[in-house]
């Protein structure tokens, strides 16, 4: 294991440099070798109980290949995460200088996430605690007034609450159950988890079959917060590290360090439950590591696959504290209602000649329709949609669907099993859009 290397390499160098001291190895903090830590916790950094920060040393640990991660800080690129070694130096009146033997190191090649040790003597635990709480601070994304969205995993692009809350079209109880969850918690519901002695932070699930408008939901949601004065932390795994719970850990550190209420959007939180990861992500939702943000931090989560979200989750209480159910259209006033909506003035009373098709399809397959169905308009240079270009474009679209379907079912399994000729088919998808990966 690497972190049995990384621990006997440190205690050599410990028992090389300090002999006759006595010393523990404890599993230390990866924010202490992160570049944007090393640049703001300098030599003379003052420390709780009297002690100094007095600098550090570069080592060379055959253990270690140092390789840097990089980010986005406010409007700037910089080297973050980094594997490396080396021997902090501390200093404490009266008491004499002390070192601490440290490496950071990736795991293994599947997963980037950073695992350190420390060497340190053993009455020095209080100090280095202070040392590693001030790299964590330094590292931690900053959460100003100046800026109404923060973004963990990438940039601005990946998420834009530009939706306004008229323009989503859900049953009416449910867009109002929803925003009265909201609205009460941080009105009312803060004060009650205080009284209790309760960190403020509560958690909502918004399950659905892709194309159902969760994004959307979300969009329109982290608009109404900002409108209202909170910060909106959104977590994506869209960039190249994907979903990590390190993106779900920096985001919980910007929570609890925000002076603003929180709304905080997880999308698709299933991808995040890797068998390594769901521990800490039921730590997370158990409270045990939940942001304590004085001013309320409101979770909103999505999944595509409700059932991937396990009774250990869904059905422990507290864990999640509701879970809505976004549908697919339910009935023709729904349908019709969407479909005006992306027709826009294209629509016709014609139209609604089809409504009868769209119940029991997603939203994305209605926008998908109207769309295609201008499109088709567009093409043939004609200003307005007739209500067989319409007819033309569902029909399309459902053959595809059912193109899609068939070709799931007659697919054979792939590396499911070795050495088996029997093999059944895969299963066809249960929904009618792909996941978003």
């Amino acid at each position: 294991m690497q972190y049995e290397r990384l621990v006997q390499w440190a205690t050599e160098v410990w028992q090389e440099r300090w002999p006759d001291r006595e010393y523990v190895t404890i599993w230390a903090s990866a924010e202490c070798s992160n570049m944007i830590a090393q640049n703001q916790v300098r030599a003379g950094r003052r420390l709780r109980g009297k002690a100094r920060f007095d600098g550090r040393e570069a080592l060379d640990c055959p253990a270690v290949v140092p390789i840097s991660d990089y980010g986005s800080r406010g409007k700037s690129t910089v080297l973050m995460a980094t594997a490396g070694a080396y021997a902090f130096k501390f200093s404490v009146p009266d008491e004499g200088p002390f070192e601490v033997i440290y490496a950071s190191s990736y795991f293994d090649d599947d997963v980037q996430d950073l695992t350190a040790v420390a060497v340190l003597p053993a009455d020095k635990l209080e100090t280095w605690a202070a040392f590693e709480f001030a790299c964590a601070r330094a590292v931690r994304p900053r959460i100003r007034r100046r800026r109404d969205v923060y973004i963990i995993g990438g940039t601005d692009a990946f998420f834009d609450p530009t939706v306004d809350w008229e323009d989503v079209i859900l049953p009416d109880d449910l867009k109002n159950e929803l925003l009265e969850d909201m609205e009460a918690f941080f009105s009312k519901g803060v004060d009650i988890y205080r009284q209790l002695k309760l960190a403020p932070f509560r958690k909502l699930l918004l399950a659905g079959v892709p194309g159902t408008g969760k994004t959307m939901l979300c969009a329109a949601m982290a608009k109404l917060a900002i409108e209202q004065g909170r910060i909106v932390v959104y977590v994506s795994g869209s960039d190249r590290d994907g979903a990590s719970f390190e993106k779900i850990q920096r985001a919980l550190q910007a929570v609890t360090a925000a002076r603003y209420p929180v709304l905080l959007i997880v999308e698709e939180i299933d991808a995040y439950l890797h068998e390594d990861d769901k521990a800490r992500v039921l730590n997370v939702l158990d409270g045990v590591e939940s942001p304590n943000n004085p001013q309320g931090a409101l979770l909103l989560a999505t999944t595509n696959y409700p059932e991937v979200i396990d009774e250990r989750i869904s059905k422990r209480p507290g864990r999640l504290d509701r879970i809505f159910v976004i549908p697919t259209i339910q009935d023709d006033s729904h349908a019709e209602q969407m479909l005006r909506h992306y027709m826009a003035d294209q629509w016709k009373d014609e139209h609604a000649a089809v409504v009868a098709q769209l119940i029991g399809q997603p939203g994305a397959f209605v926008r998908e329709s109207a769309l295609h169905a201008r499109m088709l308009a567009a093409h043939m240079h004609s200003t307005e949609v007739t209500l067989e270009l319409l007819q033309q474009s569902v029909d399309s679209l459902l053959r595809q669907l059912r193109a899609s379907s068939d070709f799931l079912a007659r697919r054979p399994a792939i590396g499911l099993t070795s050495g088996n000729n029997n093999k059944k088919p895969s299963q066809p998808s249960r929904y009618p859009f792909p996941p978003r990966r």
